[in-house]
């Protein structure tokens, strides 16, 4: 009888260090990623955005508008992320746009993914966070406004990249972050970028957060008088399936350092 209670008890040890184990890497097992355009460093230089950032003590920062050289390298060494990719392209063949990434975790198979051609294209990177493999995306999406060629252009490249995840989707834990030059749907307009990406399964973090993008605004950060005026057009995308945002918000600095603003989103994985 003695034997028998001996094993119960021992059981039950087991089986309680066995789920605090659990719970301890389930609640590890999670990434704060930020999207900020930093107009090419036009406004403030890299140790200033890097000191304006730090407390945020983010995991993972894709910049998008990023200077070339060694820019990324010097606003990471601020922020405690070593690990550095920056993208082969710059955004519409323009001088220090491009999109880049500085993680705290080291980063491996990084690539450049095309949006169609060399123009618009979203900087890929691996990293591992407690053995769970995260595919980040830092992207700088074209915008169609000019006439409707211009617009067919833009929604083949937006629908390239979205058919590019689509097929990693069975396979791959991706973040998306970055300009992406649309706001979300809302309770007044549809979008249909955002749909493409509704359809494969990613999202942006501001619905799960609560977060009414109408009230907001994340482009034209030096303007005061466009502040709050809708133009939510920076995201934070990943698969709720997947993924849980848990905290996240719009950056509203006393001095904008660009004339975007930087968003954020502390997303846990799901076991």
């Amino acid at each position: 009888m003695k034997t028998l209670f001996l094993l119960l008890v021992i059981f039950l040890f087991l089986s309680c260090t066995n789920s605090n184990s659990n719970k301890k890497t389930e609640n590890l097992t999670q990434i704060k990623v930020a999207a900020y355009n930093v107009e090419y460093s036009k406004n403030a230089s890299a140790t200033e955005i890097g000191k304006a950032l730090k407390s945020y003590n983010f995991d993972v920062v894709c910049f998008s508008e990023a200077p070339g050289g060694n820019w990324t390298a010097e606003v990471g060494k601020v922020l405690g992320l070593n690990n550095i990719a920056v993208g082969k392209y710059s955004t519409a063949g323009h001088d220090d746009k491009y999109k880049t990434i500085a993680s705290r975790t080291p980063l491996f198979d990084i690539e450049e993914v095309l949006m169609a051609d060399t123009l618009h294209t979203a900087t890929k990177a691996k990293t591992k966070i407690e053995d769970t493999e995260i595919s980040i995306y830092s992207v700088h999406f074209p915008f169609g406004w000019r006439d409707q060629a211009h617009i067919d252009e833009t929604t083949n490249k937006v629908q390239t990249f979205v058919n590019y995840l689509k097929e990693r989707q069975s396979f791959e834990l991706a973040v998306v972050a970055g300009d992406f030059n649309f706001i979300p749907i809302n309770a007044d307009s549809i979008n249909m970028y955002h749909e493409m990406f509704i359809n494969i399964g990613l999202d942006v973090s501001w619905k799960e957060l609560g977060i009414d993008c109408t009230k907001h605004n994340t482009h034209n950060a030096l303007v005061l008088e466009d502040n709050g005026n809708g133009e939510v057009i920076d995201h934070v995308m990943y698969n709720p399936e997947k993924m849980k945002v848990v905290d996240g918000q719009i950056l509203e600095m006393e001095k904008h350092l660009s004339d975007h603003k930087p968003v954020w989103a502390l997303l846990k994985v799901k076991h």
